[in-house]
Formats: C-alpha cells, sequence, structure tokens
C-alpha cells in the first residue's frame, strides 16, 4: 500500500527510472517532439509498435527503434532499426514499410552503381517499394520477359533502393548522441552508458557536446578508439561542431526551457532532442529525403 501511495504521489519521478531503452527513440518518445510540429497519427503508432515487436521476435533482434517518416505521394515510408553489436562501433540494421502495409520489411542492399543512380534523383518519392526506376527518377517498364524463358529476369533498379540509399545518407549526415550517451568499455567496444543522467541546461546548449552516432571517420576520433586504455567519451565520436558548412546545425530549447533541440538545415526534418538532467534523449527524421543542396549558398 505504501508503495502504491508513494507512486501515485510522484509519478514523474518513477517515469524518469524507466528502463535504459527509454533513452533512445522510442516509437513511444514521439511525444517529445511536440515542439518541432511532428507527429504520427494514432493508427501509424499503433501499427508501428506492433510491427517492431513481431519482428524483433522473428529475427531475435532486441529493442527495435523507431528512425523516421520519409513522405511519398502515393504512401509514406515509415523507418525502424536494429543497433547490432559488433566489434568497435555498432552498426544499425534498417527496416521499413509504407503507410499502405505496415509490415516491416528489410532494407535492401545497393550496389556502387544504383547509389550513383540514387544520388542523382531529385524527384519525390512515390511511396511504391517495388517501382523500378530509370536513371531519371521516373517509372521504368516493366520486362514481361520472352515466351518460354525460364531465366529469372536481372533484378531492376526500384524505389526501395533509392529509399534504402537515402536513409543511410541521412543516418550518417545526421544521426546524433550527446556526450557520454555511450563509451568504450574495457573491450574497447562501443556501448551504451546505462549511467548516462542527461545534460545540464548549460551543455544542452552547446554544440560541442553533441556527437555522429557513426563509426569515426576523423584521424583523431580513429586512432583514439584504437589505442589501448581508457578513451574518454569525447574522443571516440566526430563531433557536430566540426561539420562543413558551418551552421549545418541550428541548436535551440523549446519554449519551455526544458529541452534542447537540434535541427539539421542540410536534411530538412531531421530533429534531436535532450530532455535538460534527464537521459531520454533521441533523434527522428519526417521529410521527403531531398536535400538542401543550396545550403551552402543561404549561410
Amino acid at each position: 500500500r505504501a508503495f502504491l501511495l508513494l507512486r501515485s504521489l510522484r509519478p514523474f519521478d518513477f517515469k524518469e527510472r524507466e528502463a535504459p531503452e527509454s533513452r533512445r527513440m522510442d516509437i513511444k518518445s514521439v511525444q517529445y517532439l511536440g515542439a518541432t510540429g511532428y507527429t504520427l497519427s494514432m493508427e501509424e503508432k499503433a501499427a508501428m509498435e506492433i510491427s517492431m515487436l513481431q519482428r524483433s521476435r522473428e529475427e531475435n533482434l532486441g529493442k527495435l527503434y523507431f528512425w523516421g517518416k520519409l513522405m511519398g505521394e502515393t504512401n509514406d515510408y515509415l523507418i525502424a532499426y536494429a543497433p547490432v553489436a559488433t566489434l568497435g562501433f555498432p552498426t544499425k540494421k534498417f527496416f521499413y514499410c509504407t503507410t499502405g502495409d505496415f509490415t516491416l520489411g528489410q532494407m535492401p542492399e545497393v550496389s556502387e552503381e544504383w547509389a550513383k543512380m540514387a544520388s542523382a534523383i531529385t524527384m519525390p518519392f512515390r511511396g511504391e517499394p517495388s517501382l523500378p526506376l530509370l536513371a531519371d527518377g521516373t517509372a521504368a517498364p516493366e520486362d514481361e520477359g520472352e515466351e518460354g524463358d525460364d531465366a529469372p529476369p536481372p533484378e531492376k533498379f526500384r524505389e526501395a533502393h533509392r529509399l534504402s540509399w537515402t536513409v543511410a545518407q541521412i543516418d550518417h549526415d545526421a544521426s546524433v548522441l550527446p556526450r557520454g550517451a555511450w563509451v568504450v568499455d574495457a573491450s574497447h567496444a562501443v556501448v551504451k552508458n546505462k549511467s548516462y543522467e542527461g545534460l545540464a541546461y548549460e551543455a544542452a546548449g552547446s554544440l560541442n557536446n553533441y556527437y555522429h552516432f557513426r563509426a569515426a571517420e576523423s584521424a583523431r576520433a580513429v586512432a583514439a578508439l584504437a589505442k589501448p586504455g581508457i578513451v574518454r567519451p569525447s574522443d571516440f565520436m566526430d563531433p557536430c561542431s566540426e561539420d562543413s558548412p558551418k551552421g549545418v546545425w541550428a541548436l535551440f530549447y523549446d519554449p519551455s526551457s526544458t529541452m534542447a533541440l537540434l535541427r539539421n538545415l542540410y536534411w530538412p526534418g531531421y530533429h534531436f532532442y535532450q530532455v535538460i538532467d534527464s537521459p531520454e534523449y533521441g533523434g527522428v527524421y519526417f521529410g521527403d529525403g531531398i536535400p538542401n543542396l543550396d545550403l551552402a549558398f543561404m549561410l
């Protein structure tokens, strides 16, 4: 009875002490994005919760996290990912579905040739994963095949391949972690810091405390992760403050000053939040998958 009474009196304290899984972009954490103007409908949220749980159990992946929503003309794409532990920095396994069919499927592999084709397309997405595409992004005709030919037709470049490439690019350029949220353990694997308590007000308002959630690319960070001994949280990841062009990130507080929000201006629609003095943080993308190529001229 005493426990139930205490819980009824202090519900917020119990929420802050949730399991560590809530410290990244859980599908239930979309509520924190109210200040950005983006959210999911009740149908989308409920369907994604079920589909993510089903995919996690089928492939024994552990927890899946919501990545974002990419808008299309016919349907929108909803995207999730599962962190995969590896030696060094963890990788991400991406899954997608459409708002017309909420069954999550794995992102397809993209060849170098198809990556070049995807990078050249500037047309909006259609929302049809199986749609074959030409180099300019227009729909390609389906080959019916010759009569009597039992050989399988060659795989075509489809919108699902373009989606896979686009998500990988956005995740590479914009996926963010706050300082101290992930650490290097004794085996030099990058793991989630279960003792992370968040950033103070002033620290949350400094771009120097945000890093890319990806394997390090700068020589300094790569060397820090490779050297023996203790590695500081600020040494093994690439800082967002060094991104080019300067001004690609916009950092501000929400109207209540209880949360810091980070926007990527090259990929309009990517938002990251960090609740002040709390382990709650996460990033999500709501956009059309087309970068702002004019950003350098706008700054």
